[in-house]
């Protein structure tokens, strides 16, 4: 019997067999037909969070984690709306994300009609796929249109990269106690694993290229951690004309590697011709550094390859010469050239530049004074073996980039846009879903945007949240710019006075509160003993002296 729920049905069928099982609804009236099918009578894991912006970004950590599609779903209108910010993280950073938005009729849009607004494509510029189911299933060729529509919209959230689908669904009423009669299976299309390939005259070319550049620099971008790519790596790093640079969000760890980008291309003498390469190879998601985006475009580079299965013309550093549309992994498990061992010693001069600066950098520390760097250090000399470390983006995905660390974590960064929503949100997810412990380190206005990531009953226990309080946007006060407008702390900076602690009492959160370097290392030492619930731990830093500190910094490293 033909109904006009079949294809939320087909929906609902397909993704319990592609073993999708978790759904973050938040509620509303018109998506009872979501809940219904969902939540009453399947077993998918749904789990409700009343704002959608934080929603969003709780479901995109938990597929961040998972690596495997996590859907969300909310009712008409505006709710629609508040998805974007994390549909628009997703999509930049490929994460896979299903995004279910019920709908008022067809008929009704643009008629006065409440909580209606046009949904369909609304996602348009940041979306793998967008695609609206029919609202009315008149004949078989309407039920096969559906169930074809959800198969390719289940394909497109991970192929040929991960991403945000949208599937809009127009509901009429009635919408509660609908009698759904037993539907017939849909048919499935699913798309077959391949692996791209190089040819022999492509690997000859490569290869030609290769051996021609005495000095080849390779930058890792954010990617999840990968240990066959980091092996991989490693080998080409025997190379003595190679290095590779990478970041904390890249998630490659060894002495192979050049991790502190920043701190080495601050202490670089600006007519230092060693360092610049022949060769650059790119792979990966967004490079935090600016330093190295500003470097490379005034360099010359006789040849730029950038390998990715999607966005092959990415000409991040202005000279590229040479796109690969393969990821990461594929290619260097097939482009394996013989290391040549010469008189090139490009790697040497690069470790050369990262010792000094390593001496530099925990010489300048010791000596100054309580501030954001001095906090950061005290951070990092004290997380635990085995965390998750989560970054807020301004300040603290910055300053991560200036530090090496004693264990091998996970980072994570909402760096597909870089904004500062959604953060603690994000973490909340990525910490609910690997049931790792988890640490967020975020800034205060980051903190208090997303202060509605706490109003959460799924909050997990083994989520901890740092935030540097310094009473403003800090990164504003360091930036060249916003402090030759007049307007730096009205309209840049926002300064306030706020404090944490009455948000994390009226969430049920432990709370604890570091006011200068000796009450840090007690309350970061009780912050991670802390095992019952999750638990924040507000820091406070002064502004102006942060900023001043940083800039010494950078300052010190280039001998002025």
């Amino acid at each position: 019997m033909l109904h006009d729920r079949m294809g939320l049905e087909y929906l609902a069928d397909l993704m319990f067999q592609r073993s999708i099982r978790h759904l973050i609804i938040s509620p509303g009236s018109r998506n009872a037909p979501i809940i219904d099918a969902f939540c009453k009578r399947r077993n998918f894991d749904c789990k409700a969070i009343v704002d959608e912006r934080s929603a969003a970004f709780f479901a995109l950590g938990m597929a961040q984690q998972l690596q495997q599609p996590v859907a969300i779903a909310c009712t008409s209108g505006t709710a629609v709306l508040n998805f974007a910010p994390a549909i628009a993280e997703a999509y930049y950073q490929r994460i896979p994300l299903l995004v279910l938005t019920a709908d008022r009729p067809v008929e009704f849009i643009d008629q006065g009609d409440g909580q209606t607004i046009r949904q369909q494509n609304v996602f348009a510029n940041y979306i793998r796929k967008s695609i609206q189911l029919p609202q009315t299933i008149k004949n078989y060729d309407d039920l096969w249109y559906a169930n074809r529509l959800v198969s390719e919209a289940l394909n497109a959230c991970s192929y040929p990269v991960p991403g945000p689908v949208h599937i809009n669904l127009p509901f009429s009423e009635p919408l509660y106690g609908v009698k759904i009669p037993e539907t017939p299976a849909p048919k499935d299309f699913q798309i077959s694993d391949t692996t791209a390939s190089l040819s022999a005259k492509a690997l000859e070319t490569l290869e030609r290229e290769w051996h021609g550049a005495e000095c080849k620099l390779l930058i890792a971008g954010q990617m999840p951690p990968n240990k066959n790519l980091e092996d991989q790596l490693r080998r080409m790093a025997d190379d003595l004309s190679v290095t590779i640079l990478t970041e904390a969000t890249s998630n490659l760890n060894g002495p192979e590697f050049i991790a502190c980008i920043d701190r080495c291309l601050a202490a670089m003498p600006s007519d230092d011709n060693a360092l610049k390469p022949d060769l650059l190879i790119t792979f990966g998601g967004a490079v935090v550094s600016k330093r190295i985006k500003g470097w490379l475009r005034k360099v010359p580079v006789k040849h730029h390859w950038h390998i990715d299965p999607v966005d092959i013309d990415m000409d991040t550093y202005k000279h590229l010469t040479r796109c690969i549309p393969m990821a990461a992994e594929e290619f260097f498990s097939q482009f394996r050239p013989p290391v040549i061992h010469s008189n090139i010693f490009y790697s040497a001069r690069w470790r050369s530049l990262l010792a000094r600066t390593r001496q530099a950098h925990h010489d300048f520390i010791a000596e100054s004074p309580y501030t954001d760097l001095k906090i950061f250090e005290s951070i990092v000399k004290n997380i635990p073996a085995g965390y998750h470390v989560q970054l807020a983006n301004s300040t603290p995905v910055r300053y991560a980039q200036l530090f090496e660390y004693p264990h091998a974590f996970r980072f994570d960064s909402n760096r597909g846009v870089s904004g500062i929503d959604g953060s603690i949100s994000t973490a909340a997810g990525a910490a609910f879903a690997s049931g790792k412990p988890t640490l967020m380190i975020t800034g205060d206005l980051g903190f208090f945007y997303d202060s509605n990531a706490l109003w959460n009953k799924h909050l997990p226990k083994n989520l901890k949240i740092i935030m540097i309080n310094n009473g403003g946007g800090g990164i504003f006060r360091y930036i060249d710019g916003p402090d030759q407008t007049g307007e730096l702390e009205e309209f840049f900076e926002a300064s306030h006075d706020t404090s944490a602690v009455h948000i994390a009492r009226a969430f049920g959160l432990n709370y604890f509160l570091a006011v200068d370097l000796a009450s840090l290392r007690t309350q970061l030492s009780a912050f991670f003993r802390e095992s019952e619930k999750t638990s924040l731990l507000e820091i406070k830093s002064p502004a102006i002296e942060s900023a001043a500190t940083l800039r010494a910094y950078f300052k010190n490293l280039a001998g002025k």
